[in-house]
């Protein structure tokens, strides 16, 4: 059936690569936690995600972060708080989703109860530019005080933030700023891949 719908309608590039690309692969490729972008498949795996909120892409994606998740929490007193980085509300209706989020909501089901799912907890008030468009520079100074945090939420408890691409940390740091401001316990970063 695939096959008729793909000449109806041929699959991109990089959902072809998705479709063929396996957790197998991934761990493989992951040795050095998190993901080369510079590896096509990962970078296939990344844009289906970002651009297109692939199904396929968030299961693969859920599926290889539970692993370094589950090694972040047991490190925690309690259950620790799982954050996605946010957008900003006019590029998430431009979107149509949060990459992040749906990668968080991927990776739950593979968590049994470790982390506990915080999806407003960030929030991300200021529109800022893209960052993959900004040289590193640029990248530093681009999201500084873009983001606040929940203090009902986040104060006293550990929190892990979850992000789909790394470059220069200035996004994850930023998040990192806004909840340790608003009285989180201990804030840990991750991300899948790293540019």
């Amino acid at each position: 059936m695939r096959d008729v719908f793909d000449l109806l309608l041929p699959p991109r590039a990089t959902e072809r690569v998705v479709r063929t690309l396996t957790l197998g692969e991934l761990q493989n490729l992951g040795d050095e936690e998190p993901l080369p972008y510079h590896d096509p498949r990962v970078t296939a795996l990344v844009w289906e995600l970002k651009y297109y909120g692939s199904r396929r892409s968030a299961a693969l994606s859920g599926a290889y972060l539970c692993e370094p998740l589950l090694a972040l929490a047991s490190e925690e007193l309690g259950v620790p708080l799982l954050i996605s980085v946010p957008m900003h509300e006019g590029r998430r209706r431009e979107r149509g989703h949060n990459q992040t989020e749906l990668l968080c909501l991927a990776v739950l089901p593979h968590l049994e109860g470790a982390l506990e799912y915080a999806p407003r907890a960030l929030r991300r008030g200021t529109v800022t530019a893209p960052q993959q468009s900004l040289p590193r520079a640029q990248r530093l100074h681009n999201v500084r005080n873009s983001m606040t945090a929940d203090r009902a939420v986040v104060a006293g408890r550990a929190c892990i933030v979850l992000d789909d691409v790394v470059t220069t940390g200035a996004t994850l740091a930023e998040a990192k700023r806004a909840l340790l401001e608003s009285g989180a316990r201990a804030v840990h970063t991750i991300a899948l891949a790293r540019s």
